[in-house]
């Protein structure tokens, strides 16, 4: 098994191990959870001392920044940490330390010494001299002792067969349980590439790939054997009672691949599994190089397989709880604008412009996490909504980026149940904006994490910039931007 190393002992462990890196010119590779970062800038190797942007790491773990020359403050939610640009003085938690290098700035890019994120922000990392890349990895998602972790009953995953009704090939139907006393291998994450490819890296080593073809639906199972989650693992799992692994990825830009799931499919041995639901019969190819298995979607082989002749009806839920929370408030201003106001004032505008047109829908009840200047903890959003509980959680932000240029519209999500909420809000969030799509991204934000309903994050535009500024204070832009919303939350609840 692959062991990772605290960033605490990174830099020691990059020079005596690898004096390679320290003289190199190529700047090295950096992944998080096992996706690599793309940005603007690529990190730095300074007097053998590796930098990374600030941007392109905060953005990744869905820390909040804010950039107050010659200061730039990090936030978590539970870490605050700010740093001058050429001090090696900084503060975190009110504490005064002392760095080995000073934050700079190079081409308009803010760059931190890698060694103090993971220190400071919980980041395990591990360099790969093969590929000259840095790999952390952030502690994302709190995994408490699993149920049954005695093992249990499991199925035999070569057990699978035609019948629909038997379950066999059900994702999360081995038992659920996590007992790694014979896992070799971590499953990092699973990404589908949007077009018929779907990317599996691991860490660790196992055995062979092995594959079923069943019928009725139609379905292709793929066994991982001796594997077990990473951790971190991405996109994450869906809300399950027992604790049992298991999460799904919805496909709609292919033609026979309709939904990916995956689950810890059973202890006997550690098996990752993963079935792709398909509309028709069709062939694929699996591969397995470099720590990375891939499946790739084929060309179909038979005809489109009709849906059910009796589709699923949706009971009456009465009224819909939704959750609209405001981010920052109180003491914590959030973001500034180049306009000399305060993201929070943004937030609660919005929220309660929000709240008084979902006030007069009969199908919705609309909760507030705060309706006023008070600063309310992370965690108590969190508990709030799943206490009502809600049936959906969506937070209002408003972004910032070291350059003013940067524009748009993102919206973050984190496990994979609430990525049909993200796509459906995103759609609605810049019709409303105006402003450039900047995607659906995934993103490690407390409140939703936490939450335990479909919830999402709405970067609804950068403070930073000013035109986006100036959209995001204007009351008129802000009585579309609230409409879209709405319309967005009914799409979801399928209330028209």
């Amino acid at each position: 098994m692959k062991k990772f190393v605290t960033a605490v002992m990174l830099l020691s462990f990059l020079i005596t191990l690898f004096p390679a890196l320290v003289g190199a010119a190529e700047a090295p590779k950096l992944y998080l959870n096992g996706k690599q970062l793309s940005s603007s800038a690529e990190p730095k190797n300074v007097n053998s001392r590796i930098f990374v942007p600030i941007r392109t790491v905060t953005e990744g773990l869905g820390y909040d920044v804010e950039w107050k020359s010659p200061n730039v403050t990090i936030s978590n939610g539970e870490t605050m940490a700010v740093l001058t640009i050429g001090s090696k003085k900084a503060v975190v938690n009110d504490q005064e330390i002392t760095l080995d290098a000073p934050a700079m700035i190079s081409k308009n890019m803010t760059y931190v010494p890698l060694r103090f994120v993971g220190e400071q922000f919980g980041l395990d990392v591990d360099w790969d001299a093969d590929t000259r890349s840095v790999h952390m990895y952030a502690k994302l998602v709190d995994n408490p002792p699993q149920s049954g972790s005695d093992g249990g009953e499991s199925t035999d995953p070569g057990e699978g067969s035609g019948d629909p009704g038997s379950g066999t090939e059900e994702p999360g139907t081995g038992g659920g349980t996590t007992d790694p006393s014979n896992d070799t291998a971590l499953l990092n994450s699973i990404v589908y590439d949007g077009i018929g490819s779907i990317y599996m890296p691991y860490a660790g080593d196992f055995g062979n790939v092995t594959t079923q073809v069943l019928h009725n639906p139609e379905r292709i199972v793929v066994d991982l054997p001796s594997m077990n989650f990473d951790p971190y693992f991405l996109p994450g799992f869906l809300p399950a009672a027992n604790g049992t692994k298991l999460g799904e990825i919805l496909v709609d830009s292919n033609p026979t691949l309709q939904k990916i799931r995956y689950s810890y499919y059973s202890d006997k041995p550690s098996t990752v599994r993963v079935v792709l639901d398909m509309a028709a019969p069709t062939n694929f190819k699996i591969t397995n190089e470099d720590h990375v298995v891939r499946i790739d979607v084929l060309e179909q082989t038979g005809p489109i397989v009709p849906p059910p002749v009796n589709p699923p009806t949706t009971p009456d839920k009465g009224e819909f709880k939704v959750v609209l929370d405001a981010g920052h408030g109180g003491k914590d201003p959030g973001a500034s604008s180049v306009n000399g106001r305060k993201e929070k004032e943004f937030n609660l505008a919005i929220t309660l412009k929000v709240k008084a047109l979902l006030d007069k829908e009969t199908k919705i009840k609309a909760y507030l996490t705060r309706s006023d200047d008070t600063f309310v903890e992370l965690a108590d959003r969190a508990n709030f909504a799943n206490k009502l509980p809600a049936d959906i959680f969506v937070s209002f932000h408003a972004n910032i980026a070291s350059s003013a240029t940067v524009s748009g519209s993102e919206t973050y999500y984190w496990r994979s149940d609430s990525l049909a909420l993200a796509k459906v809000m995103h759609k609605h969030l810049v019709a409303g904006t105006g402003l450039s799509d900047r995607g659906v991204r995934t993103g490690n934000f407390h409140v939703i994490r936490e939450t335990k309903m479909p919830a999402v994050l709405l970067e609804t535009g950068y403070l930073s910039n000013n035109g986006d500024s100036l959209m995001l204070y204007n009351a008129a832009k802000q009585d579309k931007l609230a409409l879209e919303i709405v319309a967005g939350i009914k799409e979801y609840l399928k209330l028209g």
